[in-house]
């Protein structure tokens, strides 16, 4: 069984996620893949239920989001934050890189797997309501569906362009990091190339 000797070390950072009322993505399970130290464990968050799986070399534990936000398991020594670039999982004193993952695709920061094409944009908008992706492309695995108005920030345009406008990496409110199409899609205070319009108020 793994056991670390600074396991019980009490907490120096402590690690907070905000958990938003459902309002997209509501029933979607997201899945990040941490390591480092020679370890590997996974973590799914259940948004709709408020809990979370955490599968690592000591066993298979359960976090709950609790009312100030923070992932925590009952003894808080275990602690997840999804809300960072990269996600953080905290056990203990230690703490522990994370890449969201999805089916058939390695999601990574920047979209750097998808070409280099990739224009950082950083900038809030809506979705205008959808399917997301996996990847920038039709061709990509489902990872969800926003509602219409849904809040988010457009992370990066990927570059790939498709019907006249472009694919983007998003995150919700929520922290979950996916790709939309920009013909769905309006940007706040700004216009921005290769998305269908700039917000109406």
């Amino acid at each position: 069984m793994f056991a670390t000797p600074r396991l019980a070390a009490p907490l120096m950072a402590m690690a907070c996620f905000t958990l938003t009322a459902p309002q997209a993505l509501a029933s979607e399970s997201a899945h990040f893949d941490c390591g480092g130290n020679g370890l590997s464990i996974s973590v799914t968050l259940e948004p709709e239920t408020g809990t979370a799986t955490v599968v690592s070399p000591r066993g298979t534990e359960q976090l709950s989001a609790e009312s100030d936000g923070v992932w925590r398991d009952v003894t808080q020594e275990l602690q997840f934050r999804a809300g960072e670039t990269p996600a953080i999982l905290w056990m203990g004193s230690e703490q522990f890189s994370c890449r969201q993952t999805f089916a058939g695709a390695v999601q990574t920061q920047a979209s750097g797997a998808h070409g280099g094409n990739e224009t950082p944009v950083n900038a809030a908008g809506r979705s205008l309501g959808g399917r997301l992706r996996s990847g920038p492309g039709t061709n990509f695995g489902t990872a969800g569906s926003l509602n219409e108005g849904t809040p988010v920030t457009i992370l990066s345009n990927t570059g790939v362009r498709f019907d006249g406008y472009d694919w983007f990496e998003i995150r919700s409110a929520s922290g979950f990091i996916a790709y939309q199409w920009g013909g769905i899609m309006c940007s706040e205070n700004q216009h921005i190339a290769g998305i269908y319009e700039q917000c109406r108020p």
